[in-house]
């Protein structure tokens, strides 16, 4: 069965400018440069009606050829094609559930799918001096991890916000309207940038009450 799997991806990723290169378990995926933009390895792997499904999973993300970050988990599904796919948990344990380092962080999801691009549900990070949580995060592999419904903590101030981005490149977070408590007052503002490693931040239109 996971011969039959190799076939169609083989076929299906060559037609569609991307080549793969599959010794069962293992899939890699190139880009059109020819440079590797995921692997996976997985201990077990099936074929389902509409794709398949693998067990006790790594996926090995790439930047321009060179490896960014690497993320486990104990299920993946994907399309027969291999174009996207879904590291998950069943109704996991506290000890179980995806995770992943690379880039200076080291993180936790519930969920990680590539659709486009990376996508985590979920997500706890930890890392660059900050820690991050968000409800979900597109994370552009060596250049900006987008961040929805999210906080932020470092230097003795807990942020939230609701949208914002973490510059990989500048190690900065960029956020619209914040709420920022700490040092004993509770700050809020129209726009926060903020350099975590270095503790400083700087909130646009900023109201300073002192913390209840």
């Amino acid at each position: 069965m996971p011969f039959l799997v190799v076939l169609l991806l083989l076929a299906s990723l060559s037609g569609a400018g991307q080549s793969v290169r599959a010794e069962a378990p293992w899939l890699t995926v190139y880009d059109e440069a020819g440079r590797p933009k995921w692997e996976v390895r997985m201990e077990r792997l099936v074929r389902t009606g509409d794709g398949w499904e693998g067990e006790r999973v790594q996926v090995q993300l790439y930047h321009q050829g060179v490896p960014s970050l690497v993320l486990h988990a104990p299920r993946i599904r994907a399309d027969r094609y291999g174009r996207e796919w879904t590291l998950f948990t069943d109704e996991p344990p506290a000890d179980e559930r995806v995770v992943g380092e690379g880039e200076g962080f080291s993180f936790t999801c519930q969920e990680a799918r590539w659709a486009g691009g990376l996508v985590l549900v979920g997500l706890r990070a930890q890392g660059r001096g900050v820690s991050l949580s968000a409800g979900e995060a597109r994370w552009q592999v060596g250049d900006v991890v987008y961040l929805s419904g999210a906080a932020a903590q470092f230097g003795g101030w807990v942020l939230s916000f609701e949208a914002g981005r973490y510059e990989l490149r500048s190690d900065e977070l960029v956020a619209g309207s914040v709420r920022a408590t700490g040092h004993g007052v509770v700050l809020t503002g129209a726009k926060l940038r903020a350099w975590p490693e270095r503790g400083r931040l700087e909130v646009a239109e900023a109201n300073l009450v002192r913390a209840p």
